[in-house]
């Protein structure tokens, strides 16, 4: 019986371990790209809607921890009712979701008014399932990928990612002896990114003052 050379294994592994994806995953919603309401003073609009409209926990201006991009979060029925302008569908009626509107942004490149994602609430208190873009080609935003968005206070709001698909372990098909020297280790918290309340105020303290 012929074996395989461990550089033939190493490359087999390397080969199955590439991303498998079937065509009902790679279906997109008919929200694929994103819109941008070009003419409007976003940040005064989202204001207002809130105000008049209710903002409950999740409504208001949120600051992203990971670029400081500031975004505003609205029902979608009332901003569409605001500005005449039907946004992309995201496989649930409008009546269901918040818009996620970016405000202003480190890169120039997006404006202010750029469709970011929808948000729907989940069943468990607190948890909010989201569509959000992950990817840009010059102005223009694509690949809305799926996140849970938790609500631990009033001025927090993390977020994680979720994973679909085929999962290999590449590591399963090296001998015994080779598997038991090589691990993979990643410790990194999957929630630690996520948004930081600016408006309205939230009552828990973001950074809470030194005695």
């Amino acid at each position: 019986m012929k074996h395989l050379s461990l550089s033939a294994i190493l490359f087999l592994t390397i080969a199955i371990s590439l991303p498998v994806t079937s065509a009902a995953a790679s279906r997109r919603p008919s929200g694929e790209k994103n819109v941008s309401f070009k003419g409007i003073d976003v940040d005064s609009l989202v204001r207002a809607i809130c105000r008049e409209e209710g903002y409950g926990r999740i409504g208001g201006i949120w600051s992203a921890t990971t670029d400081g991009a500031n975004v505003g979060i609205v029902p979608a029925k009332a901003w569409i009712m605001a500005t005449g302008i039907t946004p992309p569908e995201n496989e649930r009626t409008f009546a269901e979701q918040w818009l996620i509107i970016l405000l202003d942004n480190p890169d120039p490149s997006l404006q202010p008014g750029t469709l970011m994602g929808w948000i729907s609430p989940a069943a468990k208190p607190d948890y909010y399932n989201a569509r959000i873009f992950t990817r840009r080609k010059g102005s223009t935003l694509t690949s809305p990928h799926q996140f849970i968005l938790h609500l631990p206070d009033d001025g927090h709001m993390t977020m994680k990612g979720i994973r679909k698909g085929i999962e290999i372990n590449p590591w399963r098909l090296l001998p015994y002896m080779i598997r038991g020297t090589i691990k993979w280790r990643d410790e990194t918290p999957r929630d630690l990114d996520g948004f930081l309340k600016k408006w309205p105020v939230p009552h828990t303290p973001q950074n809470p003052r030194s005695l």
